[in-house]
């Protein structure tokens, strides 16, 4: 698995060092999006300040994107291959369960949301964040 991982980081021009290896590698077998606290405790000892800035680099060259769910703080998750450009492709639904507080990516909800809107005079939009709340089919089939 690390020859995956260091071919995706050098496919991004990141330098393979330990630990974006370790945060790369988390990402990549994650079913949900991760906290930073997540990403910590699962690598602990190490340091998170460090944990921090591989992040801030994988959002910064578009391997990662982060949500800010506002109350939780920011979750970050990989992108996929449209997001090479100089925007990322980031612009689907985030589903956050209720109950175990999971948040996950999902294209399984359809939508359409204008990025021009005429009605919407003196904004500029710079991204646009959709967030579903409900109760996730793990959950759901617990009850």
């Amino acid at each position: 698995m690390n020859y995956q991982i260091i071919e995706i980081l050098e496919k991004y021009q990141i330098k393979p060092t330990p630990m974006r290896m370790l945060v790369l590698e988390q990402l990549r077998i994650a079913r949900k999006l991760l906290s930073l606290s997540e990403i910590e405790a699962i690598l602990y000892p190490a340091d998170r300040v460090t944990i921090y800035r591989t992040l801030q680099t994988f959002v910064r060259k578009r391997i990662a994107h982060m949500v800010d769910t506002l109350h939780t703080g920011a979750v970050y998750g990989l992108c996929t291959d449209s997001c090479i450009g100089a925007e990322h492709c980031d612009e689907h639904p985030h589903f956050i369960c209720e109950y175990c507080k999971t948040i996950t990516c999902t294209n399984d909800f359809s939508y359409i949301i204008r990025k021009n809107l005429t009605t919407a005079q003196n904004y500029e939009i710079h991204k646009i964040e959709v967030t579903i709340k409900g109760i996730c089919p793990n959950c759901t089939s617990k009850r």
